[in-house]
């Protein structure tokens, strides 16, 4: 329905992957890599309509990059649309990398201070997204020494995404599309995403893209504390008439997690949060008093 930019893989970053494969010892196809990194977030959608068939019915999904952070649903000649920026894909992994890197690895007190630096400069890309090639050229030494984390890193960022999607899609679903936007709309279309992604992730065996297993149905609260961080240094605000602060998000999406969680997602979920929450801290403290 438009034509708007897409970000595309180059040769020097299939060339990349191919060597993080490696590292793995995982098995890498550089021509269907690069097919299905174009066409992969359409096949997200693809797959929670096979999950969700009734409520996807109709509703179109366009990614693009705009490298404005947008993610919205709107109706245009009756067809809902759900549209997110592929910026947030990058952003989310990098946070992602960084924190599983703090949370699996025993880091001294340099590593630590690079990755304090890393969290925050990734945070600053909300406000300059053209920084994100330099910050993915500073994070390439990391990918290589701490190459074990990124699958991990890795199966986060494709639940979040897929929550982000399964959020947009509820807004639609929920009527929200007829009424000024607000706050208990948000926390409504959280409440609601997160049910539609817990049936995505009961079918994650059966689906080829969006596999989302039931111990990362802790990523949408974590994506949260990312936000939670946005605010602390002051890119988002934590006071909006449209959304609910950070803090009340995750509130309310950790309540939907405990509902559903099984011992080992909780155990993940523990760890990635006090990782996060260090980093936070870490911000909050070098935030000048006002």
């Amino acid at each position: 329905m438009s034509n708007k930019n897409r970000f595309v893989p180059t040769e020097d970053s299939l060339s990349f992957s191919e060597t993080i494969a490696k590292a793995l010892d995982m098995p890498f196809d550089k021509t269907a890599t690069k097919k299905h990194s174009y066409e992969l977030l359409e096949r997200y959608f693809k797959d929670i309509s096979q999950v969700l068939p009734d409520e996807t019915d109709g509703c179109y999904f366009e990614n693009f990059a705009s490298r404005n952070f947008m993610a919205f649903a709107d109706q245009i000649e009756n067809t809902p649309i759900i549209s997110i920026d592929e910026q947030w894909q990058m952003f989310l992994m990098s946070a992602n990398i960084i924190v599983c890197v703090r949370a699996c690895i025993v880091l001294n007190e340099d590593e630590r201070c690079q990755n304090n630096a890393l969290f925050r400069e990734n945070l600053e890309t909300f406000s300059d997204p053209y920084t994100h090639e330099i910050l993915r050229e500073k994070m390439r030494p990391i990918f290589i020494k701490h190459a074990e984390v990124l699958p991990l890193a890795n199966l986060l960022t494709t639940c979040m995404f897929g929550f982000m999607l399964c959020h947009e899609l509820a807004h639609h679903n929920l009527g929200h599309m007829d009424n000024i936007q607000n706050k208990q709309q948000e926390l409504d279309a959280d409440t609601k995403g997160f049910e539609y992604l817990t049936r995505v992730s009961g079918q994650f065996e059966q689906l080829k893209f969006l596999k989302v297993p039931p111990n990362m149905l802790c990523a949408p609260v974590l994506a949260m504390t990312y936000l939670r961080a946005l605010e602390a240094i002051g890119i988002i605000s934590s006071e909006s008439d449209s959304h609910p602060s950070a803090s009340q998000r995750t509130q309310n999406l950790h309540e939907q997690f405990n509902n559903i969680a099984n011992g080992n997602a909780r155990y993940l979920f523990n760890g990635l949060r006090s990782s996060s929450e260090e980093l936070i801290d870490e911000i909050e403290k070098a935030v000048p008093m006002s």
